[in-house]
């Protein structure tokens, strides 16, 4: 695996979203504005059992909501380039499938990046004054669970004919974390349970914790650290596999 072959994809994926903003508009204006809703519905609001605000009770939700959205744009990429014959392109170049899916999770990791710092600053600027443990964490979290929108978004660009179908097929991955692992409200038992067995509920659960004042030592963030890692390990490979064998004709 080279990095300058990985990096020269990264550069093509950046004057991509360039020149077809849609999808990054999707990625960095999404989160400011779901804050400025939030703030301007909820900030005045205060729940009167912890004594803070609707509107920071929602925050850690906001960081997991937001990175769930990722997995648009990025099945909508894959599938593109599939379409466009790119991938069979790429098979008559020296790079290799690894270096191909390595510049996607270089390119989406550091959009996942730039996402929580807008969010981390704008939530700050709202009046939101969390742990600055849970900020810091949060960057790693998001990070990571990025690596499970790109194994969704091999997935879905592999079962789909077009970008088009794409763009409906991904919200099967991305609906049920939605409604049920976003933490941005209270859920019944049986939901909770169904939402275990979503990456997304452990970034919340853990930016929740932290937020919230619980020491970065405590178990439970740890916990959520490592199923989270093994969740986006796992889709990410899943994906892998189905796409190398199936997504590339």
């Amino acid at each position: 695996m080279k990095l300058k072959r990985i990096l020269a994809i990264v550069k093509i994926e950046y004057k991509s979203l360039i020149r077809s903003p849609a999808p990054l508009y999707m990625i960095l204006l999404l989160p400011v504005a779901l804050v400025l809703l939030f703030s301007l519905m909820f900030r005045s609001i205060i729940i009167e059992d912890v004594g803070t605000s609707v509107f920071e009770f929602l925050v850690p939700g906001l960081y997991a909501f937001s990175g769930l959205f990722m997995a648009v744009p990025v099945s909508l990429s894959f599938s593109e380039e599939r379409e466009q014959g790119l991938l069979k392109r790429i098979n008559t170049t020296p790079m290799t499938g690894s270096e191909f899916i390595g510049s996607h999770l270089i390119s989406n990791m550091s959009m996942a990046i730039i996402q929580v710092a807008i969010i981390a600053v704008l939530t700050f600027l709202m009046g939101f004054r969390g742990a600055t443990e849970g900020i810091v964490f949060a960057f790693v979290l998001m990070v990571i669970f990025s690596i499970s929108t790109i194994g969704f978004g091999l997935i879905t660009a592999t079962i789909s004919k077009s970008a088009k179908a794409a763009g409906g097929i991904i919200q099967i991955f991305v609906l049920p974390q939605q409604f049920l692992a976003s933490g941005l409200y209270p859920l019944p038992t049986e939901a909770k349970v169904v939402s275990q067995f979503m990456p997304l509920h452990y970034a919340s659960d853990a930016l929740t914790l932290l937020f919230n004042g619980v020491a970065l030592s405590d178990i439970n963030i740890w916990v959520d650290l490592i199923i989270l890692s093994l969740f986006s390990i796992g889709i990410i490979i899943v994906g892998i596999f189905l796409f190398k064998k199936y997504g590339k004709t």
